[in-house]
């Protein structure tokens, strides 16, 4: 029953116990003299209808016992028989018992031990008001009219009519008639208001005869009791289940709904904690946006959500959550399925998700900044909503966006260049057309040259229109390898057995042919970009020694000449054949261990002379985590072995790192220096039409 109600039964029931003892003592003097009078409005108002009309506690129970020991004492002295000294035993067992029990229990009841249980269920049945009111109103009709009399006779019908045919449960009949026929004034009554999760979640129990049916998402409208405010509240069912053999569901209620309905009530004459359904909803895109709700076990870096949601969603997706008056974006990283246990073993079924933190959007700065707290539990997630167009630097590029939106995703390309970028993912997956677009970018700007170091032979083709030069000039490639080779196979001879002089000559030809054609593809304009082939894509000592001469050259330029002016990126597609980790060399291994020496002086000193590091690879297990560590942008598209998994989850965190094996084609995470929000993220590679490869063409 709610308030109202037991108020109204309250009037009611006095109103006719008052009748009954006027009847039988022809006065009112009873209201302040008569024992019967004071134990029954006790009993049949004030415990029964307002206090306990369902169960007592211990502390009832002390407060029943109490009350009747105050009530004992309006009896006179010439009345207080050995019944009355029964009953005052009883009241101080019960008051000292129940006092006692307050103290010693700790938890529910049934998880006491027995003598408690036993003790608090005798208290339970021998102090609750109908019990115990019961025997003192029935003790002082006896008293005052005596077995049998007219007096006694009508007081014990009131009291029949009161027990047996039990007012109290009366009054909840009467309640479930009318106060639902009350509510329905609109016929859109679902059910009442009997449980609160938050400031914004309710749950609410069904009426059985209700007239409406109801979905998942439907929008409803209510007046919560506990709010002075009197605010009709718009809310949308969030889910239902079934519990202790009845219908509940849980509302949600968000400014967004109130902002649907224009702030408006929909209906009128709203009961308190009554659930309507609005039937007539405007036109609105809420249901498209809206995810779930903020659960448990989120935190600053990481929020867990419940899906509950009519929209798709998937992994990369940006979700959007208000948290202290500021929206801070999160990007999803995993989905699992949970068992919520309900009571007496009923349970439901949710999907939980994972977000990990990208932070604010600064939209003048172009990126995301980090957030410093968590959203309250039971807050909703909503796909995020577009941004207006960004202004991008003429020195930044814009590699991407975050999947199903318009963030950008940005890099700035000097710090690309300059703190080395690694390009990671297994074959198909967009990463070596990523890899090219990037130095199409990068030869936007004039003051830059790029040597791509290729085994694959793809790249003299992939840039043919941009008429790529050999680093090393036809007339000299062939003997300068042969060269090496020889050098190679004379370095394995025993000392004594090697031609010192042939060898101190040959050096001195590698050296000078490899500057002179650095320093002409350096001074000259004719072309930007140079690819060095080699004839072979294995690791053998003379390609190893041919690559690390090369480099060396490089870095004597670069420390003494300043690349002439030019900034360089030293492109190393499939950089496992060229910078190999020990456990992948194939040869024993002065000539790798050099090469890895000469690339890991461009890697910790290169940025110093403008000159940077663009590395491509499969795997990072085969791969010198020497010359990764020093690349301060990440790129990686999907991975799925336990090494590169390991090995990027200490750079992008565990949780992104998770989604390598998951990502699609043309998806990648993205983290580093080079990113303007320098926080990892998955994103999308826009479509890459490259130039027709050359031979195509033909």
């Amino acid at each position: 029953m709610n308030k109202r109600t037991r108020l109204i039964f309250l009037g009611l029931s006095l109103l006719l116990l008052i009748g009954v003892g006027r009847f039988v003592t022809h006065d009112f003097d009873f209201l302040l003299n008569d024992f019967w009078f004071t134990s029954g409005f006790l009993l049949l108002i004030l415990l029964s209808l307002i206090d306990q009309p369902h169960f007592s506690k211990d502390s009832s129970i002390f407060i029943n016992a109490v009350t009747a020991g105050i009530s004992l004492l309006l009896i006179s002295e010439e009345n207080r028989n050995w019944v009355f000294w029964l009953f005052l035993g009883i009241t101080l067992y019960l008051a000292l018992s129940s006092y006692i029990l307050m103290w010693v229990r700790n938890n529910p009841l049934t998880q006491e031990n027995k003598w408690i249980q036993f003790f608090s269920r005798v208290n339970r049945e021998i102090g609750k008001p109908q019990t115990l009111f019961s025997a003192f109103f029935l003790w002082g009709a006896l008293n005052q009219f005596g077995l049998g009399s007219d007096g006694f006779n009508a007081l014990l019908l009131y009291w029949v009519i009161f027990m047996i045919l039990n007012i109290p449960a009366i009054a909840v009949i009467f309640n479930n008639l009318f106060e639902p026929k009350e509510s329905e004034k609109q016929e859109n009554a679902l059910g009442s208001i009997l449980g609160v999760q938050s400031k914004n979640t309710f749950l609410v129990k069904l009426f059985s005869e209700r007239k409406q049916t109801i979905k998942l998402f439907d929008f409803v409208e209510f007046v919560y009791s506990i709010d002075d405010t009197r605010q009709v509240r718009k809310g949308i069912i969030l889910d239902t289940y079934l519990l202790n053999e009845q219908q509940w569901i849980k509302v949600l209620t968000t400014a967004e709904i109130n902002k649907i309905f224009e702030n408006k009530p929909i209906l009128k004459g709203h009961t308190d904690d009554i659930i309507y359904k609005i039937s007539d909803v405007p036109e609105n895109e809420y249901l498209e946006t809206f995810v779930g709700i903020i659960t448990e076990n989120s935190s600053i870096q990481k929020i867990k959500f419940v899906y509950n949601s009519k929209a798709s969603v998937e992994d990369g997706q940006l979700l959007e959550v208000r948290v202290k008056g500021t929206s801070v974006y999160y990007q999803i990283v995993e989905g699992i399925t949970r068992i919520e246990q309900l009571e007496n073993k009923n349970e439901t079924g949710l999907i939980v998700g994972e977000a990990i933190q990208l932070g604010t959007w600064n939209h003048e700065k172009v990126r995301f900044e980090q957030f410093g707290w968590v959203p309250e539990i039971n807050s909703p997630v909503y796909i995020s909503s577009k941004i207006q167009d960004v202004a991008i630097a003429d020195t930044e590029f814009q590699i991407g966006h975050i999947p199903n939106t318009n963030f950008p995703v940005i890099i700035d390309k000097e710090l690309a260049l300059t703190h080395h970028t690694a390009v990671l993912g297994v074959t198909g997956t967009g990463k070596s057309i990523f890899a090219r677009n990037l130095i199409r970018e990068y030869l936007k700007d004039e003051t830059i040259k790029v040597i791509c170091i290729d085994f694959t032979g793809e790249y003299k083709g992939k840039f043919a229109d941009l008429t790529p030069a050999k680093i090393v000039a036809e007339d000299k490639d062939d003997e300068l390898y042969k060269t090496f080779e020889w050098v190679s196979n004379e370095l394995e001879k025993f000392g004594n057995q090697q031609d010192k002089e042939k060898l101190k000559k040959a050096d001195e030809f590698i050296k000078s042919t490899l500057n002179h054609a650095l320093e002409t593809f350096l001074k000259t304009d004719d072309s930007r970009i140079s690819i060095f082939e080699l004839p072979d894509v294995s690791n053998t000592a003379s390609i190893l020694e041919y690559t690390r001469q090369l480099f060396k050259a490089l870095f004597v330029i670069a420390k003494s000449q300043k690349c002439f002016g030019h900034k360089v990126c030293i492109v190393l597609e499939e950089a496992h054949t060229v910078i190999p980790e020990w456990n992948f060399v194939g040869i024993a291994d002065k000539s790798s261990q050099s090469l890895l020496n000469s690339i890991a002086q461009i890697a910790l000193q290169g940025r110093k002379y403008d000159v940077g590091l663009m590395v491509i690879a499969q795997r990072t297990a085969n791969v010198s985590k020497t010359v990764l560590t020093q690349c301060n942008t990440i790129i990686s598209f999907q991975e799925f072995d336990k090494t590169s998994s390991e090995f990027l989850s200490n750079y992008f965190g565990q949780g992104i790192a998770s989604v390598l094996p998951n990502l699609k084609f043309r998806q990648a995470i993205a983290a580093g220096k080079a990113l303007k929000s320098n926080v990892p993220m998955i994103f999308e590679v826009p479509e890459i039409t490259e130039p027709e490869i050359e031979e195509e063409k033909k």
